[in-house]
């Protein structure tokens, strides 16, 4: 008989499947956002529509129907590439749960008129707004996305110089330290009168408020990471004849990577609040100046749409922010207890 550890070493050429079919159990898994999505369409279309009266929805029939077919789509390759069958498992329950509340939503706004307008429009009515006010709501988004993405780079620069240079040199931190403690605290909307006092342009006055709201959780977690830098991890270097660039460069800043990346975390969500005020001063097009116009002529619906849209933006931006994390951070394990 052949030693273990010959077996072992045997077997550790042999070639793996490059795919795995899935399991009955993970299947009834994958099935469950399209009973959800069953459900709710089938609802839909069986319950007689009450209020408003005369209302003909067609969009939240189509998107359910959409849905279906794009879901059934990646459920076919997840049952044959592991990676993707691992990732739709772990969104089933919540695109299941998102479904079945969407159809809540409908019976108790267009089904039973519980819910009722304009303050609660129904899910039809929210998702006819990205038909019949596209150009609106492209424009509007167009503009938010530069005037966010140009404050988030603004910020996220001068976050990194302040905050490498408050962590690294003592009269650097001895000077910036009152400004970050005087400035940073402050919200932005209490900024909103000086911003548009001091700054020429009502579109500077909006990069000014973002650029703040990211500057400063940046500013601050990078120089507290850098500052609380393994005293051993310096020492070694010294003892070898690292420079003090070399120490700044090569240790300190890549232990604070992952303060790096909470501060960007910490920066993004309240950028979003600074959106919103800066669209508020004078500005012709944005999602939030779009927001404020259709809460002031009742437009609820386009209101609840233009609130999903800020939602796909920051889920987008988290999710990639994650996926650098990830892969920057790769050498770092952390432990999920059940």
């Amino acid at each position: 008989m052949m030693p273990a550890s010959q077996l072992g070493k045997q077997t550790r050429f042999l070639p793996m499947p490059s795919r795995r079919m899935a399991t009955l159990r993970e299947v009834v898994f994958l099935l469950l956002p399209v009973a959800g999505i069953l459900i709710a369409l089938g609802l839909h279309l069986a319950l007689p529509d009450v209020y408003p009266p005369q209302y003909e929805p067609s969009a939240y029939s189509l998107t359910l129907f959409v849905c279906l077919l794009i879901y059934l789509v990646f459920m076919i390759f997840a049952c044959f590439f592991p990676k993707l069958r691992a990732v739709m498992l772990h969104l089933s329950g919540l695109l299941l749960v998102l479904f079945l509340l969407l159809e809540a939503l409908d019976i108790g706004t267009l089904k039973t008129g519980i819910l009722r307008l304009p303050f609660i429009p129904s899910p039809d009515k929210t998702l006819s707004t990205f038909t019949t006010h596209t150009a609106e709501l492209g424009k509007s988004l167009l503009a938010s996305l530069q005037l966010l993405l140009t404050g988030l780079a603004i910020g996220s620069v001068t976050g990194f110089i302040s905050g490498l240079l408050m962590g690294w040199s003592r009269l650097c931190s001895y000077w910036l330290s009152p400004v970050l403690k005087i400035i940073g605290p402050v919200p932005g909307a209490a900024w909103m009168p000086i911003a548009v006092a001091f700054m020429p342009t009502s579109h500077a006055a909006g990069l000014f408020l973002i650029a703040l709201a990211m500057w400063f959780p940046f500013t601050l977690m990078l120089s507290s990471s850098i500052r609380d830098t393994d005293k051993r991890l310096i020492e070694a270097a010294r003892v070898l004849g690292a420079s003090d660039a070399y120490l700044l460069l090569h240790v300190a800043l890549p232990s604070s990577l992952p303060a790096i990346f909470t501060g960007m975390f910490m920066g993004l969500s309240n950028s979003f609040s600074a959106l919103m005020a800066a669209e508020m001063l004078g500005v012709k097009a944005g999602l939030g100046w779009y927001i404020t116009w259709a809460q002031g002529w009742g437009e609820y619906g386009r209101v609840y749409s233009t609130v999903g849209v800020f939602i796909i933006i920051f889920f987008t931006l988290i999710t990639l922010l994650f996926k650098v994390r990830d892969h920057v951070l790769k050498w770092q394990k952390g432990l999920i207890r059940w």
